[in-house]
């Protein structure tokens, strides 16, 4: 199948992912435009995790096909890596590295170069001011989501992709992830947000319930 030259957007067509032999979705379509969030729900198990991965080209389909402005993504796309930021349940940070380093490293990564005082500007934004020093180890739960928050505070990524990001946040860590997710959205972004949680974002996201969808 071919995408919509003029939909300027993500799509999933027909899409299967299994785990293991069993089938975790079958069949299951999906359409996000830009300046858009969808949130993922349905029980533990029902595959959340998994679609992120399988867009974010992490895990293999077993059938369908994903586009991304109306062309089939390929995962080993130099564009594709650059319009996409996946954060997963795992970390990704290096625990001897200090918050600050490892903030530093990951913009790196993600093309962004060095600027400090963006760098710095961000953990202040996100309250780690006071521990950017701190090695990532020594971090508590809430502060180690944190650090993930000041990354997405930093992309410019298109496309956005997470995975419970407000997984030990208390309510002005929440409050800044609605606030982060407000501001990717009025810039043109888009995101699609696994959660159990109600976030506090202005604008109401497009809702997909896993659990419902039947193999």
């Amino acid at each position: 199948m071919s995408g919509t030259p003029d939909f300027d957007g993500l799509e999933v067509r027909a899409l299967a992912c299994a785990a293991g032999y069993r089938t975790l979705f079958d069949g299951l379509d999906l359409r996000v435009p830009r300046a858009r969030w969808m949130m993922l729900v349905g029980p533990n198990g029902s595959g959340k995790s998994t679609l992120l991965r399988a867009i974010a080209g992490l895990a293999r389909p077993v059938a369908g096909e994903i586009l991304w402005c109306g062309a089939v993504r390929r995962p080993d796309s130099a564009q594709w890596r650059a319009d996409c930021l996946y954060q997963g349940h795992a970390s990704g940070w290096k625990d001897n590295l200090e918050a600050r380093e490892n903030l530093v490293l990951q913009a790196a990564l993600d093309g962004l170069g060095h600027d400090p005082a963006r760098i710095d500007a961000q953990l202040a934004r996100v309250g780690l001011e006071r521990q950017a020093q701190l090695p990532f180890v020594r971090l508590s739960a809430g502060q180690r989501r944190r650090l993930s928050l000041a990354r997405l505070a930093l992309s410019m990524r298109p496309l956005w992709l997470l995975d419970e990001p407000g997984t030990a946040l208390d309510a002005a860590g929440l409050r800044t992830l609605g606030n982060l997710l407000d501001e990717h959205l009025a810039r043109g972004g888009l995101a699609l947000v696994a959660t159990h949680q109600q976030l506090p974002c202005a604008q109401p996201p497009l809702v997909l319930d896993l659990g419902a969808v039947r193999s």
